[in-house]
């Protein structure tokens, strides 16, 4: 309506063209003598408005007042509607008969009180809440287009761009393919790209850290695997039982980050998902291990570590009671015995995993 269109723009001369855009039409009425009698119609701002202090304008028979119950209980709705804790932006027009205004709570006049306000401040309330609920299905977002700066490389400096909507104008519909938050194979929306990378150069240049490093970096082929009969029926076990929706999920997702201390938050395509890290992490490293088996890199420790050494602090890390040394004879037996059990296994630790055990348990 004409009046509609007046008081939005006016709300865009006095508050800003982003605060008119945010803004919703709202209206409540009653009509019953018995409870109330009272039209009410204004603008309220949708999920789109963010504020760190509650706006309101209310004018009740075209006068502009106060009424804090009635403000009270609006912010009410939208910190238990809204996900997000920001302050709404209100504009209301009430008209109700004279006699049902009282004036005279405030020597000022400004700040006003309703007959059966309760009921009336019940029923916007409700209306506030079912249009914020309507609303709060769909957000709106603006489009930022990514400019590159001739003068600088590409992923170094980027300018964003906003285009805002003309006032009037409506939003066109966004492609599909436009949708995605951020891009696999875009380098800025993968994790190295956060990563920052240091000089080893002190490091470099010791001698026997740079050849481990070399031998490291001597990978194998990972299409090689182990001749072995029961190892390739695993495998073959893992690749029949593969689900291909979810594979393509891990091998073309973006992470975004940790959620807590087990879930990490993955984007795929338009979708977002919950990995479990460490589910994952172990299903990993079983399919390394059989894709690896027999094929493992070899690292060459400078200083050989003695296996009853490492069995007694494997045994020392799992007793609960750290202090006691009474069991320190068995733990030392037990060393022994699984030292001897290894040295027997050597060639095949070797073969296999290629763990290296010499004579002398080392």
């Amino acid at each position: 309506s004409v009046t509609t269109s007046s008081r939005l723009d006016s709300i865009r001369t006095v508050y800003g063209v982003s605060v008119a855009r945010s803004l919703m039409n709202i209206e409540a009425s009653d009509n019953d003598s018995s409870t109330s009698v009272f039209k009410m119609d204004g603008f309220i701002s949708d999920s789109n408005y963010v504020a760190k202090k509650t706006t309101m304008v209310l004018f009740i028979n075209d006068r502009l007042v106060e009424c804090s119950a009635l403000k009270r209980a609006i912010e009410i709705v939208y910190t238990a509607t809204l996900p997000k804790a920001s302050k709404p932006f209100i504009y209301m027009s009430i008209v109700l008969p004279s006699e049902h205004v009282d004036v005279n709570v405030h020597p000022t006049k400004r700040e006003v009180s309703l007959l059966n306000q309760e009921i009336i401040v019940e029923k916007i309330q409700s209306a506030v809440e079912l249009k914020l609920r309507q609303s709060n299905e769909s957000v709106t977002y603006q489009e930022q287009t990514v400019v590159s700066s001739p003068s600088s490389s590409l992923g170094t400096s980027k300018e964003l761009e906003l285009k805002p909507l003309s006032p009037g104008s409506q939003p066109q519909k966004v492609p599909v393919h436009k949708m995605v938050r951020t891009d696999s194979s875009d380098p800025a929306g993968r994790l190295h790209a956060y990563l920052q990378t240091k000089r080893l150069n002190h490091l470099a240049e010791n001698s026997s850290l740079t050849a481990v490093r070399s031998s490291v970096r001597q990978r194998r082929n990972p299409n090689e695997t182990a001749d072995l009969t029961s190892i390739q029926e695993l495998i073959d076990d893992i690749d029949c039982n593969c689900h291909s929706g979810l594979q393509e999920i891990v091998r073309q997702c973006t992470y975004i980050g940790m959620a807590d201390d087990v879930f990490a938050l993955l984007q795929h395509n338009t979708h977002l998902y919950l990995a479990n890290v460490v589910n994952l992490s172990k299903e990993l490293m079983y399919q390394q291990v059989l894709r690896r088996f027999a094929h493992f890199n070899a690292i060459q420790l400078s200083d050989p570590a003695p296996l009853p050494e490492l069995i007694v602090l494997a045994l020392k890390e799992e007793d609960l009671d750290l202090e006691s040394s009474e069991n320190d004879d068995l733990k030392e037996k037990i060393a022994e015995m699984n030292t001897q059990l290894l040295k027997q296994k050597a060639e095949m630790l070797e073969e296999y995993f290629c763990i290296k055990i010499d004579t002398h348990g080392n």
